[in-house]
């Protein structure tokens, strides 16, 4: 039996070689892209995240979290379900880690969300 982390781990890393190819390629021979994402390379951010005692690269993570911000989302359970489901639009994520993940995400969700309501 494979370990579900390590899995989406690998997964991952060729999913990003495979956008840091095509971003190259877009720098080097210009692209139409609006950067929506929707068609092709978009340039999103990745964040270091301790999934189960390991640290796990997830894409999209910060953009995600200042929609979210933008849109009132407080963080609770309801949140952490919504962003395991956008972020695995971009991150490979096993569904038998999915509550695992979704911890993570939530609590870092939770930093980011108390990080920015004290600024304001």
């Amino acid at each position: 039996m494979s370990d579900p982390v390590f899995t989406a781990i690998i997964i991952y890393q060729s999913n990003l070689m495979r956008l840091s190819d095509t971003m190259l390629k877009d720098k080097i021979f210009g692209s139409k892209n609006n950067g929506c994402g929707c068609c092709g390379t978009g340039i999103v951010g990745l964040r270091q995240v301790n999934i189960d005692g390991r640290s796990i690269g997830i894409m999209g993570m910060d953009e995600t979290f200042q929609e979210y911000l933008k849109n009132g989302k407080a963080p609770d359970d309801h949140t952490g379900g919504e962003l395991v489901q956008d972020l695995k639009k971009l991150n490979f994520i096993p569904e038998s880690a999915e509550d695992v993940y979704k911890k993570a995400f939530l609590r870092e969700y939770q930093d980011y969300y108390e990080a920015r309501k004290r600024r304001s």
